[in-house]
């Protein structure tokens, strides 16, 4: 009996949200097990993310954003079947070999024990999988960097001067890349599978208990009774729920079905919506106190706690987000944009009695900020969030729903470990082979030693090295190539490693491949181009503001207190007059010379010198009084009825 297509697509898929619940049990045992091995814990995360990447994901397939999307399987040809449950079983062989092995892999001395033919056998198949997953997963962009940094490590005794290297065999590469911690298994699948993977879950069970509708109709109840309120309930819910969603595009996904349709029926333009979305979900990785998945890898890369990061992140966030608030208000103003229809509101008294729901993600910042083990804290917040669920029979968590939830998690955390996986290949091969070192001598030397010239040159990098790609795979190989470089030119190491950051998100924006602008549009129904290009409009405060707490490090709360509020105030002010000039309106319609000086004004008052600041914020005051000396009374480009600009 023959299976149609479809059916076997849904059987294949289905086998794999089961794998995707048992996955989420495993690792949650590994929290209650206290001393665990991370020669099982790690290949034990990267078998189970091969397993459900090959289940969820057909070699050839239309976009998987949704959890719906990927259960429903899809149509599978026998050919990409056979081949999908081939490499299932063959994860599952790949655990079965680190776990009957795992005494003698700690005890073997790499590059001077030979490797056996098995050995080998299972390590060509590890690379091969991984590098498959990732295209399956992140797109061809991130297969293309791989096996382009592959073919760097054997080519290098035939390459230029500039890049050569000794070159390394095929036993050096596979023991380096698949038997030590320094190449698929090293911080990057290892910060996954040890604090990565028990926050995605828990944003999986929030979301479950109704904790994510919440965000939204919060926001909603905020902010709809003003002007311009769908786009601000849009940069408000988008803020509150990417803090536990970790992935831009899931985020447009997620609040972007509800808030771009709400905010053109209020008038917004479609691709000026589409813009507001994908700058607002982007922003969720940069939130405190939750942040994206890389923000992880930055507390281990540095050595300190999370904590510590998060801290860090809070004012460039809060000029992030006031940014859009205010280039929405802005344009609500100028386009007249009514508040959102009472019928398409959520009453507050209606949300204040379920805010029983956050109080799992309550627990979860406490845990965060007071040093608590990161995996046990978000376990708990699970937990908490079950417990919390029983309160009502709209929220509570039967069987059914924490086996959803438990699917959930698995299938979305593959979105990070397996790039990470890919990407811990890369930063392998860069420290095999030394072109780390090479290429910080290198983009050095281009600079001048010039550190603007620098970092324009590293910002440029980081948003071409993350097109296409997930953001922590986009950090984990931005921060290999050019933190050193930042940080020999005497950038503080925080700052450096939040600027590539930042950039890596941004690169999420910023066309030609901008993949939250590309999701947004698609809702909107618009051109991806234009809402991309409408983006990065909005989005100039953004690119800003890292160079800004790179030249003053205060601003990421590095120093005394009075230079970081004074930094802070003027960065906020500066955010002000480029919304007022990227929207084309303050009091009045912008004149065009009003524009410049705007731009001039912003900044030199984001620029971190207290002179330079204070020059554009006189600049700024003399615009705002003229412009209301001279604003007519109609507002000036209204294109909707309703109520009248205050």
């Amino acid at each position: 009996m023959t299976v149609p297509d479809g059916a076997l697509g849904r059987r294949i898929a289905w086998a794999g949200m089961l794998l995707a619940g048992l996955w989420s049990i495993v690792q949650v045992s590994f929290v209650f097990m206290g001393n665990y091995d991370e020669l099982v814990l790690m290949p034990a995360h990267l078998a189970f993310a091969l397993a459900v990447t090959f289940a969820l994901y057909p070699a050839v397939s239309k976009s998987r954003k949704t959890d719906e999307a990927r259960e429903a399987g899809g149509d599978r040809n026998p050919v990409d079947a056979a081949i999908s449950i081939l490499a299932i079983a063959a994860s599952a062989l790949v655990l079965a070999y680190y776990l009957w092995n795992r005494e003698a892999l700690a005890l073997r001395i790499p590059l001077v024990d030979s490797l056996s033919s098995v050995d080998t056998a299972v390590g060509l198949a590890i690379v091969v999988m991984v590098v498959e997953a990732g295209r399956r997963v992140a797109g061809l962009g991130m297969t293309i960097v791989v096996l382009v940094f592959i073919a760097y490590a054997f080519a290098g005794p035939s390459l230029p001067t500039a890049l050569r290297h000794s070159g390394l065999s095929l036993a050096d590469f596979l023991d380096l890349q698949v038997l030590t911690t320094e190449g698929i298994f090293g911080t990057p699948i290892g910060v996954s599978a040890t604090y990565v993977f028990y926050f995605i879950l828990f944003g999986a069970f929030l979301e479950a208990t109704g904790g994510g509708q919440l965000f939204i109709n919060l926001a909603i109840a905020m902010t709809g009774k003003y002007r311009g309120g769908a786009a601000k309930a849009a940069t408000t819910g988008s803020a509150l729920l990417g803090m536990t969603s970790g992935s831009a595009v899931a985020n447009v996904m997620g609040t972007g079905i509800f808030t771009i349709p709400l905010m053109k029926r209020t008038g917004y333009k479609p691709h000026f919506a589409g813009a507001v979305e994908a700058l607002s979900s982007t922003g969720g990785q940069l939130m405190p106190p939750m942040l994206g998945a890389a923000a992880f890898i930055i507390a281990q890369n540095l050595g300190v706690p999370y904590s510590a990061v998060v801290i860090a992140s809070v004012l460039p966030a809060i000029v992030y987000y006031l940014a859009v608030f205010l280039a929405v208000d802005l344009e609500a103003r100028y386009r007249d944009i009514r508040p959102i229809p009472p019928e398409d509101r959520v009453p507050l008294a209606k949300s204040l009695p379920q805010l029983y729901l956050l109080l799992p993600l309550a627990y979860l910042i406490y845990a965060v900020m007071s040093g608590r083990q990161l995996m046990a804290g978000a376990v708990e917040a699970v937990g908490i969030s079950i417990a919390v669920s029983l309160f009502s029979a709209a929220s509570r968590l039967g069987p059914r729903r924490i086996r959803k939830a438990q699917a959930a998690g698995g299938s979305r955390a593959i979105t990070v470990a397996i790039p990470s996986a890919a990407a811990g290949i890369v930063v392998g091969i860069v420290v095999q082979t030394g072109i780390g070192v090479r290429f910080t001598e290198l983009l050095v030397a281009l600079s001048g030693d010039n550190l603007l010239i620098c970092l324009v040159a590293v910002s440029v990098g980081c948003i071409v090295m993350g097109m296409g790609l997930p953001t922590t795979a986009a950090y984990i190989m931005g921060a290999t190539l050019f933190v050193p470089t930042l940080m020999q030119l005497g950038v503080n190491q925080m700052a450096a490693h939040l600027f590539v950051f930042y950039f890596s998100c941004l690169s999420m924006i910023t066309p030609p491949v901008a993949l939250a602008s590309f999701a947004a549009a698609s809702i909107a129904g618009t051109s991806s181009s234009r809402v991309g290009w409408t983006t990065v409009r909005l989005a100039v405060p953004a690119y800003l503001v890292p160079f800004a707490f790179v030249v003053e490090p205060a601003l990421i709360m590095e120093g005394d207190a009075v230079p970081t509020m004074v930094s802070f105030a003027t960065a906020l002010i500066g955010v002000y007059a480029l919304a007022a000039a990227n929207v084309g309106y303050m009091r009045r319609r912008n004149r065009p010379v009003e524009r410049v000086l705007l731009i001039g004004a912003a900044v030199a008052l984001i620029y971190p010198s207290l002179w330079v600041s204070t020059a554009g914020g006189i600049v700024l005051a003399a615009i705002f009084l003229w412009q209301g000396a001279t604003r007519s009374v109609e507002p000036v480009g209204a294109t909707t009825s309703g109520t009248q600009p205050g």
